[in-house]
C-alpha cells in the first residue's frame, strides 16, 4: 500500500519548510503535537488510497501528506485526536478527490477541513488553548501541558474584544504564545516564506499582497491598534504562506492575483471585525477561491475587448 506514493518535488520543499514549525511545536506544548500530525497524515493518506485504490497506475500524491499537515498545524494543541483525523478526511475527500483528484480543487482544501471542524466542533476549536512551556527544554521532555495548563485567552481574541494583551510583540513573533500548532512562531513562517519563495515553490505576489491588504484594512477598522498584532496573530501569517499560495486553487493571471490577495486580506480583517468568529482567514480563503473564476473570467473578457479594439 505504501509503494503507491507519488513523488512530487515541489511538495517536498513544502514539507521541508514545515518541519522548524513542527520542532517549534513540539518544543511549545509537547510530543502529542506530533500525535496530531502523525493522525492527521494516516488518516489523509487512507481517504486518498481509498479513492485511488482501484485505478489503474493510481497512486496517492505527496500533496496529499503537505495538505494533512497543514491542516494538522492549524488546530489547537489540546485537540482530541480524532478530531485531527477528521480533519485530514473532510480536507482529503471534500476537498481534493470529489473534484477529480489532486490539480481539480477550486478550494484550498486543508483550509476546507480545517473550516469543517472550526464550525462543527467550536468547543475543542475556540474554547480551550495551551499555555506554551516555557525555558529549555520546554516541551521536549512533556507529552503535553495537560489541564493544569489550560486557558482561554489567545491574542486575537484579546484583540477583537479591546482587553489588554497579555503577551509582548516579540512573544507574538517568536511564537512564545497561545495559539494553534504551527500558528504562533511568526519568525519560522516568515522563514519559510523566503525558502519557498527562493526554491521557486511559490509565488511571492499573493503573499505580499495579502499581508499588506491584512495591515491596511486593520488600520482601517481598528484605528489606534497595532495592525502588525493582527497580522502576526492567529492563523492569518500561517495562511498566507501555506495557503494563499497553493498552485491550484489560486488565480493563474498576474492581476488575478493582486485581486486575489486584495480580496484574501480584506475579508480576513471584515470577517474579524463584524463577525462573531475570532479568526476570519479561512472563511476568507474559501470565499476568494469561490469568486476568483468570475472575477478571471471578467478580466480576460476586458483583456479580449481591449485587443480587439
Amino acid at each position: 500500500m505504501f509503494d503507491r506514493i507519488l513523488k512530487q518535488t515541489i511538495m517536498n520543499r513544502v514539507l521541508y519548510s514545515l518541519i522548524p514549525v513542527m520542532c517549534f511545536a513540539i518544543y511549545l506544548f509537547g510530543w502529542r503535537a506530533l500525535a496530531v500530525v502523525v493522525v492527521a497524515n494516516l488518516a489523509g493518506y487512507l481517504t486518498e488510497y481509498l479513492f485511488i485504490r482501484n485505478k489503474k497506475g493510481g497512486k496517492v500524491s505527496m500533496a496529499c501528506f503537505v495538505t494533512s499537515s497543514l491542516v494538522a498545524l492549524t488546530l489547537p494543541p489540546s485537540i482530541p485526536l480524532w478530531i485531527a483525523a477528521v480533519s485530514a478526511i473532510i480536507s482529503i475527500a471534500f476537498g481534493k478527490m470529489v473534484f477529480g483528484g489532486f490539480g481539480t480543487n477550486p478550494f484550498n482544501p486543508a483550509i476546507l477541513g480545517r473550516t469543517f471542524v472550526y464550525i462543527t466542533f467550536p468547543n475543542q476549536m475556540t474554547v480551550s488553548w495551551t499555555n506554551p512551556f516555557q525555558g529549555f527544554p520546554g516541551g521536549l521532555l512533556q507529552w503535553s501541558g495537560g489541564k493544569v495548563m489550560e486557558t482561554g485567552a489567545t491574542i486575537l481574541n484579546q484583540l477583537r474584544l479591546g482587553k489588554e494583551i497579555s503577551f509582548g510583540m516579540l512573544d507574538t513573533f517568536l511564537g512564545t504564545e497561545t495559539g494553534s500548532l504551527g500558528e504562533t512562531s511568526a519568525l519560522l513562517i516568515i522563514l519559510a516564506a523566503i525558502y519557498l519563495i527562493v526554491s521557486k515553490t511559490a509565488k511571492w505576489q499573493p503573499m505580499l499582497g495579502t499581508a499588506l491588504s491584512v495591515l491596511i484594512f486593520n488600520f482601517i477598522f481598528y484605528p489606534g491598534s497595532n495592525p502588525l498584532f493582527f497580522l502576526l496573530s492567529g492563523g492569518a501569517l500561517f495562511g498566507i504562506v501555506y495557503m494563499t499560495t497553493d498552485p491550484v486553487s489560486q488565480p493563474k493571471g498576474k492581476l488575478a492575483l493582486w485581486i486575489y490577495a486584495v480580496l484574501v486580506g480584506f475579508l480576513t480583517v471584515f470577517i474579524r471585525r463584524f463577525s462573531l468568529f475570532a479568526e476570519g482567514f479561512m472563511f476568507a480563503l474559501l470565499l476568494a477561491n469561490s469568486v476568483m473564476p468570475l472575477i478571471e473570467y471578467g478580466l480576460e473578457r476586458i483583456q479580449s475587448k481591449g485587443v480587439k479594439a
